[in-house]
């Protein structure tokens, strides 16, 4: 099978290149994205919790 011109790699490389960029930042914003909802979860079970303390405080 013959060697494609070295345009042709070129231009292959080069799509490879821009997915593997377009990949990595894409996989970066899902994480920022899973640790803001984490963080967000967090927060919303400790101010549940707190809730739920001064509520039994009132009730005893």
């Amino acid at each position: 099978m013959p060697t494609p011109p070295s345009h042709v790699v070129d231009r292959i490389e080069t799509k490879a290149a821009k997915l593997a960029e377009r990949d990595r930042v894409a996989e970066a914003a899902w994480s920022e994205l899973r640790e803001s909802l984490q963080a967000r979860d967090e927060k919303t079970e400790r101010l549940k919790a707190q809730r739920l303390a001064k509520q039994l405080e009132r009730q005893a």
